[in-house]
């Protein structure tokens, strides 16, 4: 299973009303929290954000989660 923790930032930092980054679609905590959260947790905020995040962010993460699915791929197909 791959878990997606890469850092969904895409530059555009500013808090809407309600605490969230207009950017990446996380919220203030997140960001705050994003280095010390578990892998787990991480990977279930990149889950959010690619289901109901904006479309920088969205369009990031699934460029990164590409590159992971073919990194695992090109793993599997050096083993002997």
């Amino acid at each position: 299973m791959i878990l997606l923790t890469d850092n969904p930032c895409v530059s555009l930092c500013k808090l809407d009303d309600d605490g969230v980054c207009l950017g990446c679609g996380r919220t203030k905590p997140e960001i705050k929290a994003w280095k010390a959260l578990p892998d787990e947790q991480r990977h279930d905020i990149n889950m959010r954000l690619l289901a109901t995040g904006r479309k920088k962010a969205r369009k990031l993460l699934l460029k990164r989660l590409r590159q992971h699915v073919k990194h695992q791929k090109a793993a599997r197909g050096a083993r002997p």
